[in-house]
């Protein structure tokens, strides 16, 4: 088709997707107030004036969205990678430091934590995988060389989000198109896509109408806004194209601006949009909504009936005749306050002219349906069980059971965050391999005493033993083959508060040590993991310090008095051993006395025999254990340390786990 006709389709699939979606994001912004707090209209306020009855507000919605935004950032989540063949095994580390390099980078935690948030109130939310052109790559790049790209991860927010209203996926993978709304003022756009689009923007700002979710942030005109400053609304559209494939146009009410092919590729080397999207629920219209949807009548409940409770404990009903008809309004207002005075005309009685209502019977029926309310609210969403504030004294194990349980009931929504960790790991690992052609050197820790690089499509053959050597406490990890060659699966590891994890281990580690009793777990390799303790460089450096000196000759000649003596036990055994053995061999010989030793004896003796021999050589084995461990215990002080330091450090730093990783 022809660029206008094409124009005017683009338009025309926006426009039926902002159409659609309107109930959607109409529901989705109040939705949102809620959480903010404004959780009554102006036309109720406003009413609710005249009465004299006040607007309260208790935000319990706020509450259960802020646990649930907590509880994610403490079950946060890493890449792992596994190969998918034998030959890919070596590869597949090199490949988990590349995608959690990437994640810290683009501090891809931060961003997810926010599309959470979006999920949760708004219903839906997701994030762009795309790449772009390194600076330095601009002046180094040649016909010989490539140019280096670096994989962006950018939150798409959810009033920025428009897709097929056809799609009822909550992962969005049967939407025909799909894309995003960008506002920028027109000196910008201009930048951006060159002077030939001047016209495309002018067009624009003449036939500018109005909006409201999409629109600019504050609220302006639609398409652009007139006056001092132009605000452009520009529309960035990835579509199914005629062969199946994923195409992409960027354009305006004006015209088109970009178009073309995804430059994108998946592992099949078919084309693929960058968009990792998901939603919280999608009903049977194909509206979707998050977890506040469910909370906004019992908070309404609660707002109103606290609201009229207390309207009704400061008002009072009376009744009266014509005799005190003429002081009704003031007497009323007396009755509200707490010093009031109430004036009679004449002989008028009170409670036969002029009396109060009792309506005590109404106000404890609102409490009772007020601490319903409360109730039915409690158990909706995460409840008190599930964050640990029950009144109730409870053992630590006990309230994380509870936690664990109440949580089944949020696992659809925790779920679909994972599958999207999934998909923006696996898109991640897609722009990998097709952008980064060159070679890239990867740091992986940054702890000074345990340098560790991963080195990705290397030029050349590197000597890895010959690099450590030169830089003593750097680990080198070359891969074999080029990246893009490598195919590999992806899980999920669960990465808990570092604090926490850290602490764990050390605890862990303490217990071995004190089961070690034959000190086989140096105690340098203790105070190395041991976390947060303040000097730590410095008793490791006098630990270097001591294990450089020679060995004490006092304690070696103790040692070697020890090995001395052992020996001088194990002579005196097998003398007496042979003695043994000498006299049960003469017994019954001529000369002797004619009453030989009865079986019973020499099977007695036979036994001494073999127990002092079996002493014997025990005694040696230890005396030559001794003897040996005497002769090494120098350079066995500096080998234990070493490979202590090398299994607790190797791929992790300082805070116990790679740097790639945080």
């Amino acid at each position: 088709m022809d660029d206008k006709t094409f124009h005017s389709w683009l338009i025309s699939m926006f426009d039926d997707s902002e159409q659609a979606s309107d109930k959607s994001r109409r529901k989705a912004e109040r939705d949102i107030d809620y959480y903010d707090g404004k959780q009554w209209t102006d036309k109720e306020v406003k009413e609710l004036r005249k009465r004299g009855q006040p607007a309260i507000s208790q935000n319990l919605i706020r509450n259960k969205i802020d646990y649930l935004q907590g509880l994610e950032r403490q079950q946060r989540t890493q890449p792992r990678a596994l190969p998918r063949t034998p030959m890919h095994e070596q590869d597949a580390e090199g490949v988990t430091d590349s995608l959690r390099y990437v994640c810290e980078d683009q501090r891809y935690n931060e961003s997810k934590s926010r599309v959470w948030g979006d999920m949760l109130k708004a219903g839906w939310g997701g994030i762009e995988v795309s790449v772009k052109l390194r600076p330095q790559s601009l002046q180094s790049t040649t016909a010989l060389t490539p140019p280096d790209y670096d994989v962006v991860l950018s939150r798409c927010a959810w009033d920025r989000m428009f897709w097929d209203p056809y799609s009822c996926e909550d992962d969005f993978s049967d939407a025909s198109y799909l894309g995003l709304i960008d506002w920028m003022d027109r000196e910008k756009a201009i930048r951006t896509y060159g002077e030939a689009a001047a016209s495309v923007f002018d067009e624009t700002v003449s036939i500018a109408t109005a909006g409201e979710t999409y629109d600019d942030k504050p609220k302006y005109n639609v398409w652009a806004t007139a006056g001092h400053r132009k605000r452009i609304r520009i529309i960035q559209m990835w579509y199914l194209d005629d062969d199946g494939q994923w195409s992409y146009c960027e354009f305006t009410k004006g015209g088109i601006l970009r178009d073309g092919p995804s430059p994108y590729l998946n592992e099949d080397q078919e084309r693929e949009h960058p968009h990792c999207w998901r939603s919280s629920y999608v009903d049977r219209d194909n509206n979707r909504y998050g977890a506040i949807r469910d909370l906004i009548d019992p908070q309404d409940e609660i707002n109103k009936r606290r609201s009229k409770a207390l309207h009704h404990f400061t008002s009072r009903q009376t009744f009266g005749n014509e005799k005190v008809n003429i002081n009704t309004k003031e007497n009323k207002g007396q009755l509200q306050r707490p010093d009031g005075h109430i004036t009679m005309e004449g002989d008028s009685e009170f409670g036969r002219d002029f009396g109060v209502i009792p309506t005590n019977d109404q106000a404890a029926g609102h409490m009772e349906l007020l601490a319903d309310a409360k109730q039915v609210f409690e158990i909706m969403g995460p409840n008190a069980a599930m964050m640990g504030k029950q009144a109730t004294s409870q053992s630590g194990r006990a309230i994380l059971a509870q936690q664990q349980g109440g949580q089944t009931q949020m696992g659809i929504l925790t779920d679909a965050l994972r599958q999207m960790d999934l998909d923006v790991y696996r898109k991640i690992w897609n722009r990998i391999r097709q952008f980064w052609t060159g070679e890239r050197w990867i740091r992986v820790t940054d702890d000074q005493r345990n340098m560790k690089w991963v080195g990705v499509n290397p030029a050349q053959q590197y000597d890895q033993n010959a690099i450590q050597q030169q830089n003593p406490g750097t680990q080198v990890s070359v891969m074999q083959q080029p990246i893009a060659r490598v195919d590999v699966d992806f899980v999920l590891d669960e990465a808990p508060a570092v604090g926490a994890l850290m602490d764990e281990q050390f605890g862990l580690l303490v217990d071995l040590k004190q089961m070690d009793t034959e000190g086989a777990i140096p105690m340098k390799a203790v105070i190395a993991a041991a976390p947060n303790l303040r000097y730590k460089a410095d008793l490791l450096k006098s630990i270097d310090e001591r294990e450089k000196q020679p060995p004490n000759p006092v304690q070696v000649a103790g040692q070697e008095a020890e090995v001395a003596q052992i020996r001088s036990k194990a002579m005196l055994n097998e003398a007496q051993a042979r003695k043994a053995l000498a006299d049960a061999g003469t017994a019954g010989q001529p000369g002797e006395q004619p009453q030989g030793p009865s079986k019973i004896e020499l099977a007695q003796a036979l036994a001494d025999i073999r127990y002092k021999n079996a002493g014997t050589v025990k005694l040696l084995a230890e005396a030559d254990k001794v003897q040996v461990e005497t002769d090494l215990a120098p350079r066995k002080m500096v080998s234990d340390a070493a490979i202590a330091r090398q299994k607790l450090n190797s791929g992790a730093g300082s805070n116990g786990q790679s740097a790639a990783g945080r």
